[in-house]
């Protein structure tokens, strides 16, 4: 439902999933990571911030509750400091995690191209475009949802140090590669905006 942009249906199914996980650990964490994001894409952003903060005080050693912080924050365009440092602890906690590298690699790349968006909000453009270069490099580029997130987060990161053609770039691969997806709609929407 969030992929389709069904928001309204998304959360009400997570919040009763939250309700009725009956204690499992990894289930409520998923179900609160998930949350955070659809009230993220809202505007919902404090809420969102705690459903991170609760899902990284269940399990702290997960990486995505670091990048969804980094992301609410950079979505603000408030404390780019934290943000990066947020997306710093999401990177550790990816490289510690063996799961995590084996059974969700593409992660790699929307951790990167969330550090790449905090360093460009920090004004440290070349670390940025650094960080996109890795983040297109990952394990991301085999698959079109995680690979449209790389697009996004580079093409706000670009716009963070005024490239806009670099950006528009980033935004129409995106839109192209995952018309229908949560990423590939967040990048036809940056386009929109430009225009």
């Amino acid at each position: 439902l969030t992929e389709a942009g069904r928001y309204e249906e998304a959360e009400r199914m997570l919040r009763e999933a939250i309700d009725h996980t009956g204690g499992l650990k990894v289930d409520t964490v998923l179900a609160l990571e998930d949350l955070g994001n659809v009230l993220m894409d809202t505007g919902h952003f404090e809420e969102a911030q705690r459903c991170f903060r609760d899902a990284a005080d269940i399990l702290p050693n997960r990486s995505p509750s670091a990048t969804g912080m980094a992301e609410v924050l950079l979505r603000q365009r408030i404390h780019p400091q934290n943000a990066l440092r947020h997306a710093e602890t999401a990177l550790n906690l990816f490289r510690r995690s063996a799961a995590e590298r084996i059974g969700d690699g593409w992660r790699l790349g929307a951790i990167l191209a969330t550090k790449a968006w905090a360093l460009a909000a920090c004004d440290r453009g070349a670390e940025a475009r650094e960080a996109i270069n890795a983040a297109l490099k990952s394990p991301a580029q085999r698959t079109k949802g995680p690979l449209a997130q790389v697009h996004y987060k580079s093409g706000m990161s670009l716009l963070q140090v005024s490239d806009d053609p670099g950006a528009r770039e980033h935004f129409v691969r995106g839109a192209e590669l995952d018309p229908a997806g949560r990423w590939g709609r967040l990048c036809a929407s940056a386009l929109q905006r430009q225009s």
